[in-house]
Order: structure tokens, then sequence, then C-alpha cells
């Protein structure tokens, strides 16, 4: 029997894959920990399920609601955070660094069990960030990434073998499902898993998942404790998004055509003509996770959320499994190299999300915020009971997040749909022609002493509504009220 050999380079041969394992995980850790220690903020809906966690108020008391609105989508969410807020004293700051954190370190975790070839995980991701962004839909903060991490478990789960056996299969999949659909919502989102089985002509499978989907959204709408209302409500939720309340440019960018990845597009495409070209297409149309990174990216020509929410992870994960088979060979024949490819890999994805965007990376500085700490504001902010006008949904994100304990509400929040008819038409109207006084005229009439007119602009609109008494609360925002009487 050989002795093992006691170099450094026998060491690294019999160590590689461990080594290399471990650096795939720290970095991949250390990406999202670098970003957040580099001052990202995001600048939505992380911030209002960080401020309702700690306001604990229903959305009802916050908002100026439509007739019909059922219940709030990410309650389960926000219970956990909750619970975080209370168990370990974090505010909405805190709150919203251990979301983006967390969430991003779930996702591109999750299908590590099954690489054979870990560091080929990282050079996908470096791959897509260089051919066609998307870095920055991982550092959100928001529970999508949950069900993004779900469903990069379920492919992985389904497609190779797993350990301890095929009964993880069986009970892990319907709780994956009931976890991603109850923290997120938009349970029905998760039935293209099922479907890219299908689609594959891999049946048994695509039944199993569909009965496993069933079971785990089922599950999901009874721990809401109102299941009807729960799976109702996603769908009303999605009708008003997508139907007549949304439109007239009231559509989110997300459910807004993207223009697609071309390159990202191309690599699709020429892999499926190169493959029918070497009769081989049987192998690419029978892969669910290329069917649903191509059905992902066609689709999202027409509403970008299947491609940045389901086609880019799944095209993630199948041009891993494209490069294992290359980067094992180098690991056989110079596995100080592995090490050096994994190492440079992780840096070179921690620079790719570093220097993203840099305008959206930056926090938004506390004095360009409506915030009741800011002394220089009293006597400006909106009184208990008052509300809050704007046509800028940054006014809610950031003043919500500043102030989740204020006891005033705001016309428009997360989604403009879910404003009363009047207010919408109002909206509307502010967004065709925002430097027209006369379509503001509504909300200022209805104005009272406690409430707020919140105008985003880089110059004095006392000109444009010279009714109105004025105060730069930053930059490019003012706040209006009605006069205040002067006593005798």
């Amino acid at each position: 029997m050989n002795a093992p050999d006691p170099t450094l380079a026998g060491a690294l041969r019999r160590h590689a894959a461990r080594l290399t394992g471990l650096l795939v995980v720290l970095a991949l850790l250390a990406l999202p920990l670098v970003l957040a220690a580099t001052g990202y903020h995001p600048t939505d809906d992380a911030l209002r399920h960080a401020a309702q966690a700690v306001d604990g108020r229903p959305w009802t008391e916050i908002l100026v609601l439509r007739p019909g609105i059922l219940v709030d989508q990410h309650q389960a969410w926000h219970a956990l955070l909750r619970a975080c807020h209370a168990g370990f004293g974090l505010d909405a700051h805190g709150l919203v660094v251990l979301s983006v954190v967390g969430l991003a370190a779930l996702v591109l975790l999750a299908p590590l069990p099954w690489m054979r070839v870990p560091e080929a995980w990282v050079c996908a991701w470096v791959l897509l960030w260089i051919a066609g962004g998307g870095q920055m839909r991982l550092m959100l903060g928001r529970p999508l990434l949950v069900a993004m991490a779900g469903l990069l478990v379920l492919l992985s789960l389904w497609t190779r073998e797993t350990r301890p056996g095929p009964w993880a299969r069986w009970l892990g999949t319907p709780l994956v499902f009931g976890v991603a659909a109850l923290l997120h919502g938009s349970w029905y989102l998760l039935a293209l898993i099922p479907l890219a089985f299908l689609a594959a002509n891999r049946r048994w499978e695509a039944g199993r998942l569909a009965l496993a989907w069933m079971a785990g959204c089922a599950a999901a709408a009874l721990a809401t404790g109102h299941p009807v209302t729960f799976l109702a409500g996603e769908l009303i939720h999605l009708g008003h998004a997508l139907g007549p309340l949304g439109q007239g440019g009231l559509v989110a960018a997300e459910l807004g055509p993207s223009l697609g990845s071309g390159l990202v597009g191309c690599l699709l495409l020429v892999t499926l003509l190169w493959a029918v070209e070497r009769g081989e297409e049987g192998a690419r149309l029978g892969d669910p996770i290329f069917l649903l990174a191509l059905g992902g990216w066609l689709l999202g020509l027409k509403v970008s959320r299947f491609w940045l929410d389901w086609g880019l992870p799944a095209t993630a994960l199948w041009l891993a499994r494209q490069l294992e088979p290359a980067l094992a060979a180098l690991g056989e024949r110079a596995p100080g190299r592995r090490l050096v490819l994994a190492l440079g890999a992780g840096l070179a994805a921690i620079l790719l999300v570093t220097s993203a965007d840099p305008r959206r990376w930056a926090e938004r500085t506390h004095a360009n915020s409506i915030a009741a700490d800011r002394p220089e504001l009293q006597g400006w902010l909106p009184g208990d009971g008052g509300v809050i006008y704007a046509a800028n949904m940054a006014v809610f994100y950031d003043t919500y997040y500043r102030n989740p304990h204020a006891r005033w509400r705001y016309v428009l929040g997360f989604e403009p749909t879910l404003m009363p008819d009047a207010d919408l038409a109002v909206y509307r109207r502010a967004v065709a022609a925002y430097d027209d006084p006369t379509v503001w005229r509504p909300w200022i009439a209805r104005m009272g002493p406690a409430d707020r007119l919140a105008y985003v602009c880089a110059y004095n609109p006392r000109f444009l509504f010279p009714d109105l008494q004025w105060a730069p609360v930053g930059r490019a925002v003012w706040l209006g009220r009605k006069p205040v009487p002067v006593a005798p």
C-alpha cells in the first residue's frame, strides 16, 4: 500500500475537493456581507417589510386602500421579521440588512449540496452577470428570493440522485413548495416547476411535483388561518396588477417586458441548435432545467419577472451543469488550479456585485428623508391621523421605513392599484403630467391641517401651488401644507 504523498502537492490532491468547497461557501457568504458593509441599501419592498414588522399595524391603518383588499400577502414574512425584531432587538435598518444578507445567501447556497463541482456554480453566475447583469435581483432583500431558492432546490432534488434517499424528495418537496408559498405568496407561479418537467416529457416526475405543489400550497393557505382569502387574494392582486387597474403606465417595471439578455438568449438558442445538429436534441428538450431557462427567457420578453425570478436562476444552474465536466477534469490534472479558479471566481463575483449600479447601492441619506427625528422638520410633519399625498412610491418606502411608528397614512403605498378609484385617477394624471398643478387639485382640496403633500422636484413648488406653504426636506423632496393661521 502506497504511503500518502507528504508534499504540498500531495496534500492539495488529497484535499482539493474539500478546500474548493470551503472556498466556494466562504465566497458566497462573503458576497452579501461585503455588499452590506459598503452601505448598500435597497429602496423598495425590503424597506416596507422591515417597517411593517417593527410597526405591527395592518395595512388598513397605514395606507388609504380601495375596498375589497383581502389580506396581507406577506403576513408570514412579516411575522418572521417581527420575531427577529422582538427576539434580537433589531430595528428596521437591522431587519433590512438581515433580509439582504440572509436571502442572498439562501439563494446562492441552495443548490450546493447537489453540485459535483461547486466552483462551477460560482463561475456560472459570474458569466451570467457579465453577459446580462441581474446581480441586483439577488440583493433586494425581498421574500421572492425564498421562492427562487426553492426553485433551485427542487430542480436539483429532482434531477440528481439524493442522499440519504428518495424519501427526501417525498418529504422535502411539499415542504419547499409550502414554505415558498407561505413566505412569498404568488403560489400559482410555483406551478412552473411541474410544468417544466411535463414539457420535458418527464410525466412521472411532473405528476408527483404537481401533487406536492398542491399539497404545499394547501398547507401554506391553512397555516395563514384564512385559506380561501389567502388563495383568492393572490389572484385578485394579480388581476389588479395586470388588469384594467394596472393599465395607463401603472404596471410595475418588473411586470413589464424586458429586452432580454441578448448574449444569454443566444447562448440558450445556439446550445439547442447545436444539439439538434448533433442529433442530441432529445437530451436538451428532455432537460427541465434547460426548458425552464429557455422558457423564462422567452416569457421574460413579455413580463420580465419570468426571466429575473425563474429563467435566470434556472440558467445559472443549467450553465453550472455544463461547466462541471471540464472543471472536474481540470481538478484531476491540476488540483492547485482548481483552488485558484474557485478563489478567482469568488473575487470576480464580489466585484461584479459591489460595482453594479452605484446609484442604487448608496444608502439614501437621512438628511434627504422625511423623518420625525429631524428638528428642522418639526411642525411640517403630518399630524396623527393625517395623510401624505404623493405620486412617487419612493416617498412611501423611505418615509415609512424612517417612521414605522408614525400615526399618519399614505395615499400611495407599494402598489398604485391598491388606491381608491378617485385617488388612482389623480395618480394617473399626475404620472402623465406631473408639473400640471390642476391634476393635484382634488388632493389639495381634500387636505386638512394634519395632511401633507410630498412633491418630488428640484425646485421650490410654491410657484405651482401658491395656496400651500412649503418646506424643503432634502435636495429633491418638498412638503406642502395648508397655511397655518397666525395667532392674533
